[in-house]
C-alpha cells in the first residue's frame, strides 16, 4: 500500500513540473523582450558598405632655446694655444701723430750759388696724418752745412743755415688700389723762416758775392718752401721717405736765395 502511494506521488510531481515548464514557454512566446528589425533585399540589389578609415599624423616640433649670458665685472681671457702669424709690413700703414729723422744732400742756387757749393743737411719732422684724410700738417726743422766756394773762402767761416717750415701735407693715394699699396706719394708746401751765419750772397744787380752787412752773427730771413716725396711703409708704424724741397727766401738788395735739400729718412707713427 505504501509502495502504491509513493508511485502516485512521484507521478503527480512529474505532472506539475511539466505543466510549469509549458507555462513558462508560453509566457516567453507571447511577451518578446526586444524587437529586431528585419530588412529585406530585393533580388539583384547591390549592397554598398561604407568603411571609415581614420589616419592619425604625428608632427615632431623641435624648439631651440638661446640663452644670453651677461658678464659683469672684470673679464679674464686665457689662451691655451698661441698662433704666431707674420703679417706683411705694408698692411699696417702709418696714421696719426708721427716723428721723423733724416739726412741727405744740400744744394744752394740763385743768390747762394755764387758763394756756396753743395754740402750736407739734417732734418727732423713732427706732424699729423689723420686716418681717412689725405690732408695733414707738418712742422719741419733742418740744419744745412754748405761749403764755401773757393773765391769767397776768405770772407768768413763755413756757412750754416737753419731752416724751419710749417707745411700742409697732401698724401696722394695713387698706389692704394694697385699691386704695391705699400708705396705712397705726397706733396708739401708752406711758409719758411730761416737763420743763416756766414752766408755768401750775390748782390743784385752787380752779382758781387759778399756776406750781408759783413756781419758774421746769425741773421734771419723769411720765405716759402714747396716739394714732395715718396714713402714706403715697412710695418710696425714705420715709414721710409725720400723727399726733395725747394726753400726760397729774399733779402732786399740781394738776389733771391734758393736751397734744395734732398733727404732720406724714417717716420715713426
Amino acid at each position: 500500500m505504501t509502495r502504491i502511494a509513493s508511485k502516485f506521488g512521484i507521478a503527480a510531481a512529474l505532472t506539475l513540473g511539466m505543466l510549469s515548464t509549458a507555462a513558462a514557454q508560453t509566457t516567453r512566446k507571447t511577451t518578446p523582450s526586444k524587437a529586431v528589425p528585419v530588412t529585406k533585399e530585393a533580388p539583384g540589389e547591390v549592397v554598398t558598405r561604407v568603411d571609415t578609415v581614420r589616419v592619425y599624423m604625428h608632427d615632431t616640433t623641435t624648439v631651440y632655446h638661446r640663452d644670453t649670458l651677461t658678464l659683469t665685472g672684470p673679464t679674464v681671457t686665457r689662451w691655451d694655444t698661441v698662433h704666431v702669424t707674420q703679417v706683411p709690413g705694408w698692411l699696417t700703414p702709418g696714421n696719426g701723430l708721427y716723428f721723423g729723422l733724416g739726412a741727405g744732400s744740400y744744394y744752394p742756387s740763385g743768390g747762394l750759388g755764387g758763394g756756396q757749393i753743395p754740402g750736407y743737411a739734417f732734418q727732423a719732422n713732427l706732424g699729423v696724418d689723420p686716418a681717412g684724410s689725405p690732408l695733414g700738417i707738418r712742422l719741419t726743422g733742418g740744419v744745412a752745412r754748405p761749403d764755401e766756394a773757393q773765391p769767397s773762402a776768405l770772407l768768413g767761416a763755413r756757412p750754416t743755415v737753419v731752416n724751419t717750415t710749417l707745411d700742409l701735407k697732401l698724401r696722394l693715394p695713387m698706389f692704394k688700389s694697385s699691386r704695391f699699396p705699400m708705396f705712397g706719394l705726397y706733396a708739401v708746401g708752406g711758409g719758411a723762416m730761416l737763420w743763416g751765419k756766414d752766408l755768401r750772397m750775390e748782390t743784385d744787380p752787380s752779382k758781387t758775392v759778399v756776406i750781408p752787412n759783413n756781419d758774421h752773427a746769425w741773421q734771419h730771413y723769411f720765405g716759402w718752401n714747396a716739394g714732395g716725396g715718396a714713402t714706403l711703409d715697412v710695418g710696425h708704424k714705420r715709414q721710409l721717405f725720400l723727399e726733395v724741397r725747394a726753400i726760397n727766401f729774399a733779402k732786399s738788395g740781394f738776389e733771391n736765395g734758393h736751397q734744395v735739400p734732398v733727404i732720406l729718412g724714417v717716420n715713426w707713427y
